[in-house]
């Protein structure tokens, strides 16, 4: 009975050791505290019986010192020794004595004076003679009293005290240890057990106390375990999810790995080989087995171009360095012998602490790529059909030789050749003619050709180039003429019907003075043109001093500028009033819109230095679709202000009566929203009877929509009246040249009267031109034509 008690205790002392522990220390702390504040209690108990005991002695000596010194004065003895005893009688005095000044004691009890725990009071005693009414002293009486009883009651009750409160604390401790078990150590215990018994299997199963539910410390712990089990749960959840991607990238990248088209090879960090993937294998021709734990560089430089030392320089590099080694390329051999170009990368691979743990190499084949790269390069300098140098690769080398003629003084000479016929076989035979005559022709120049010193090209379509170098101008002169003769002579046959062909040779000198490639490019052009000009089949030099050819060049060169104000919106409108003689019946006021060309620097430049480029260069027809565009924008906003809209007389050129300028025109109206009635077109009647039947539908077409038409210069040549019948136009616009001479030329005022008189004839109004002196006016209002126009009126400027 005894041991099995003895192991419960045991197991309940090691259950709720730390409870033993609390409460020991609170009792030793309590009982610390208690004795304290017992030991401070009765300190202050003693004092308060001190001072009493003081104070009963105060008021027992005070109320008998009167009456001894009655008794003393009177000499009374034995009253003397009654009234001592009957202060000791009274059980706070034990020992009285009384001492008078001649030296005679009398006392009561047992002398305790000079004792240990007493207390003793004095007083003096003095009688108040009735006849002098002073004080007579007589001796002194002291009261003394014993405190041993008095600290032994408080020692005594000091030790109840603290009896009672060791064993009310024992038992507080004790039931302390009760509810702590009952409350907290057996829940603990089970905590405890269920934690040391949690694994992955167990974690579906929640902590639980055999107790209510409460909102207390111990559920919040039982809380936290939960919790701590469902984030462990989640945790294990995701590691087993992070355990299945894992092995998916495995067997993912070692798929890759394998299918992969690059050779990849994996390395320790001592460049030790671990790994191959099947590329790898068959581009060096070694397997897995074989190479693993070799050296890497006792693989891949067995021959070619990358050397042993310097690839393993390259690899200490990436391991030292941490970095990627970007990809470079170089010639190696395999195994067998086979030569091969690769791009090789190498990387370190990292350790989760950065660590370098081994290398990646990474061998992209590029032998049939570069190759490919090679033959692109080749076709992107050579023509295809020909096999000669392209206009890319003859630029290339003309700028080259520009180059050399700058910095070295070294001369060229630049030829440009132009086939006279091409199109005709082009356009009557096929294209597989022209492509068969363009080879025929590309073997005759290269057999023509006996210099090393020179570079044959085609330029594209029927085009081609020769550059000379050295100072060979009689040379390149023969070699002209030779081509010339050659050609002259050639006949090419296409199914059996023989085509002549003939070349129009352009030549220029490159030396130091020559601005740049583009610039002799553009002179070898001219003389082509002035070649083909002087009736083809010849050549041309290009010079300097020939005033034809810097015309065509300044041509060619406000060609590029007209281009460039087309795209960059440089061109400015002008307009010249259109006034009427009869303003009541004509209130609308009517314009006439001309074109400027602002240049680079700002400089406004004249029609009359831009358009017969342009008309020569066929770019009329942009400018003219610029002009309507912009002139329909410009009565749109206009309409949008609510300001009067003007009737503006827009020319066109010949190149623009066409259906593609016709549609174009018919969108902007539509997508300007402008009323036709506002814009009258202007037509020379040398355009309009080039081409009568376009012309016609042209203007059918516009009028049907409401616009009106204007036939210009109408007067400088007879043949126009034939054709005034099928032209419908609305006005007809006296040539200037008659207009100039009005008043003092009959000839020219009865032309101006005539055409007047057609024109009134056929419905249509009339504007006469240059009108520019009053009196020319005057003679016009005598004849009766509808308007004028001139500097009379004013000067072009700016539509705003």
């Amino acid at each position: 009975m005894k041991p099995f008690l003895f192991s419960r205790l045991s197991t309940w002392y090691t259950e709720n050791r730390l409870a033993w522990r609390l409460a020991w220390s609170v009792f030793a702390a309590g009982l610390v505290v208690t004795v304290s504040l017992t030991l401070v209690l009765l300190q202050v108990e003693y004092n308060r019986g001190l001072l009493k005991a003081r104070a009963d002695l105060r008021t027992l000596g005070h109320s008998a010192v009167s009456q001894l010194a009655s008794n003393l004065w009177l000499v009374n003895t034995e009253a003397v020794h009654g009234q001592l005893n009957s202060l000791r009688q009274t059980r706070v005095i034990d020992y009285v004595q009384l001492v008078e000044n001649d030296g005679q004691i009398y006392a009561s009890g047992v002398d305790i004076q000079g004792a240990e725990n007493t207390l003793t009071e004095s007083f003096p005693i003095a009688y108040l003679h009735p006849l002098t009414n002073q004080h007579v002293s007589l001796g002194q009486l002291s009261l003394t009293v014993s405190l041993k009883g008095f600290k032994t009651q408080l020692f005594d009750q000091f030790l109840r005290l603290l009896l009672l409160e060791g064993f009310g604390m024992g038992a507080a401790g004790l039931c302390f240890l009760i509810l702590y078990h009952r409350l907290i150590a057996r829940h603990l215990s089970h905590i405890a057990q269920y934690t040391g018994q949690l694994n992955y299997n167990l974690l579906a199963a929640p902590l639980s106390l055999a107790r209510r539910a409460e909102n207390d410390e111990l559920q919040s712990l039982v809380h936290a375990f939960n919790q701590m089990r469902i984030n462990l749960q989640h945790g294990v959840k995701q590691r087993e999810e992070a355990q299945r991607a894992l092995y998916v990238e495995k067997e993912l990248a070692d798929v890759t790995l394998i299918s992969i088209t690059d050779a990849i090879l994996t390395t320790t960090p001592d460049f030790k080989i671990k790994l191959l993937n099947p590329a790898a294998e068959r581009l060096l021709g070694w397997s897995q087995s074989e190479v693993r734990d070799r050296c890497v560089s006792q693989i891949i430089c067995q021959g070619g171009d990358l050397k042993s030392a310097d690839f393993f320089a390259v690899l200490q590099h990436a391991r030292e360095r941490n970095k990627a080694i970007a990809r470079q390329t170089v010639a190696l051999a395999n195994r067998a012998g086979e030569r091969f170009i690769v791009e090789y990368a190498v990387a370190p691979i990292n350790d989760p602490d950065g660590q370098v743990e081994g290398m990646v190499l990474v061998l992209h084949d590029v032998t049939e790529s570069q190759a490919l790269t090679e033959k692109l390069a080749y076709q992107a300098d050579h023509d295809y059909l020909t096999g000669l140098t392209n206009r890319r690769g003859f630029e290339r080398a003309l700028i080259a030789a520009h180059q050399l003629a700058v910095e070295a003084n070294q001369q060229h000479i630049l030829m440009l050749l132009d086939l006279d016929q091409f199109k005709l076989v082009n356009d009557t035979c096929g294209h597989l003619a022209g492509d068969e005559l363009l080879r025929l022709v590309t073997n005759l120049l290269q057999s023509l050709m006996s210099t090393e010193n020179s570079l044959l090209g085609r330029l594209g379509g029927d085009e081609f180039g020769i550059l000379i170098s050295g100072d060979q101008i009689p040379q390149a002169q023969i070699l002209a003429e030779r081509i010339l003769h050659a050609l002259a002579q050639f006949r090419f046959v296409w199914k059996g019907r023989p085509h002549g062909v003939t070349v129009s040779i352009g030549l220029v000198l490159i030396d130091s003075h020559c601005v740049s490639a583009q610039e002799a490019m553009s002179q070898a052009d001219i003389a082509c043109f002035a070649a083909k000009d002087a009736g083809r089949n010849r050549l041309s030099w290009y010079s300097q001093d020939d005033t034809e050819l810097q015309e065509r060049h300044n041509e060619l060169q406000l060609l590029a500028t007209l281009k460039e104000a087309i795209e960059q919106n440089r061109f400015q409108l002008y307009y010249q009033k259109i006034e009427p003689f009869d303003r009541e019946l004509h209130q609308i006021p009517h314009y006439e819109i001309l074109l400027r060309l602002v240049d680079a620097n700002g400089r406004i430049i004249a029609p009359s230095a831009f358009i017969p480029a342009a008309e020569r260069y066929d770019m009329m027809a942009l400018i003219d679709c610029w002009v309507v565009e912009h002139s329909l924008k410009y009565l749109a906003q206009c309409k949008l202000e609510q300001r009067p809209l003007p009737q503006l007389a827009i020319n066109l050129s010949g190149k623009s009566l066409n259906k593609k300028t016709l549609a174009f025109i018919l969108q902007q109206l539509d997508l300007t929203g402008v009323s036709p009635t506002y814009v009258c077109f202007e037509i020379t009647e040398t355009a309009a009877i080039s081409n009568l039947k376009e012309s016609s539908l042209f203007i059918e077409t516009l009028r049907h929509r409401g616009c009106m038409f204007a036939l210009d210069d109408f007067g400088s040549g007879f043949s126009s009246f034939n054709y005034l019948k099928t032209l419908p136009v609305d006005y007809l616009k006296i040539d200037g040249s008659l207009v100039t001479d009005i008043a003092n030329d009959r000839v020219s005022r009865q032309m101006v009267i005539a055409v007047n008189d057609i024109a009134h004839s056929l419905g249509c109004k009339t504007i006469a031109e240059f009108v520019e002196t009053e009196e020319i006016l005057a003679q016009l209002a005598t004849i009766g034509v509808d308007f004028a126009q001139g500097y009379y009126f004013g000067e072009p400027a700016p539509l705003v």
